[in-house]
């Protein structure tokens, strides 16, 4: 269980929350099937491609070990990027209790964000075409008087948009009621 969902579970009830797409993997791995590609295409014609370059005036091949050294950074470049990629991935939450909404993003600099729903005015989701076909994207929040607040890689970014509305309307039709049961006591008279 992560820390959001231990801290709110123990005062509030959990109505959703947002679960985040692996499918973001997929475009690392594209990245890696280029660069691979591309490195693959130079040591097979490396007979035929000369690199020339000016070094005490003499034209310099890509050798076997030059190539090796290109494919290793390539692998560690590709690697890191799944790294990173996999820590904003396991280190974003987004919670909806009865009354408000938490995220929390970042792994050594960490924000907390917790917005009552009554103050929600907007959400708005975003989704490329890619991000259609797999069915994630990003949520953007808006409340009254705060910045937006944004969380990428959301599965099924559109229905956690309409659970988390209608939430925000329960929450408001609540507020409003406790308003009006304000308002009628103060005008009841009070009894001696």
């Amino acid at each position: 269980m992560k820390t959001l969902e231990r801290r709110f579970s123990k005062t509030d009830r959990i109505i959703a929350k947002a679960h985040f797409s692996s499918a973001v993997y997929l475009r690392n791995l594209l990245v890696a099937l280029i660069l691979g590609g591309i490195i693959g295409v130079l040591w097979g014609f490396n007979e035929q491609i000369e690199r020339v370059v000016f070094k005490h005036d003499h034209v310099m091949y890509f050798t076997d070990d030059i190539m090796k050294w290109v494919l290793v950074g390539a692998a560690a470049f590709v690697l890191l990027g799944l790294i990173v990629r996999a820590i904003s991935i396991y280190s974003k939450e987004f919670i909806v209790t009865e009354d408000k909404l938490a995220v929390r993003k970042g792994f050594l600099s960490v924000v907390n964000d917790t917005i009552p729903l009554s103050k929600i005015i907007n959400i708005e989701t975003k989704q490329r075409l890619f991000q259609r076909l797999l069915n994630f994207g990003t949520i953007t929040v808006y409340s009254d008087g705060l910045l937006p607040i944004s969380v990428s890689g959301v599965k099924a970014v559109d229905r956690l948009s309409r659970r988390i509305l209608k939430q925000v309307d329960a929450a408001k039709r609540e507020a409003e009621g406790r308003r009006m049961q304000l308002q009628l006591a103060q005008h009841v008279p009070k009894h001696k």
